[in-house]
């Protein structure tokens, strides 16, 4: 695929993304007692500190998921100059969902391991306890953010101009 396609492709991705996490940020900050019912049920954090993850992660979600959105934006060709912020907006968005997504999954399987049959609390768009289906979903943005992530840097195909951590001598 020549590189204008797969750069309109991960934009695209990243749009849905980023939407996701935008989503479900709203969805858990519109209804913080059930929420906050959600983390109780895992019984992984001390009382104390529910009410801040109740408070902040879905800001992080949210927060991440338009940067995520508006750094894709700023790739457009719409943008007669394009600005670097755009890539340090994308990268950084797509750290913040790479360490969720891993800290989601992480949850996930600890929870079924213990062998506790609780709603996900996910904030998507059904309710669902918590078995293989959400630790594949969580997974799956997992891997999706993954790969945003390398499309950014020199190595996976990104267009010249790029910032990236070791410069190539070629």
């Amino acid at each position: 695929m020549s590189v204008s396609v797969m750069r309109f492709v991960s934009s695209g991705v990243g749009i849905v993304l980023g939407g996701l996490f935008v989503y479900t940020g709203v969805q858990k900050h519109l209804a913080p007692y059930e929420f906050a019912e959600s983390i109780l049920a895992y019984q992984l954090l001390p009382s104390g500190l529910v009410g801040l993850v109740t408070a902040t992660l879905p800001w992080v979600e949210m927060v991440s998921g338009f940067s995520l959105i508006l750094g894709c934006l700023m790739r457009s060709r719409r943008f007669s100059n394009p600005s670097p912020v755009g890539g340090i907006l994308r990268r950084s968005a797509l750290l913040l969902i790479l360490g969720q997504s891993l800290l989601f999954v992480a949850v996930l399987l600890i929870t079924m391991a213990r062998g506790l049959k609780i709603d996900c609390g996910c904030g998507l768009f059904f309710q669902r306890q918590v078995g293989l289906e959400s630790i594949l979903e969580d997974a799956l943005l997992l891997g999706v953010a993954g790969w945003l992530y390398w499309r950014e840097w020199p190595a996976g195909g990104r267009e010249e101009g790029s910032l990236s951590p070791v410069q190539s001598k070629l």
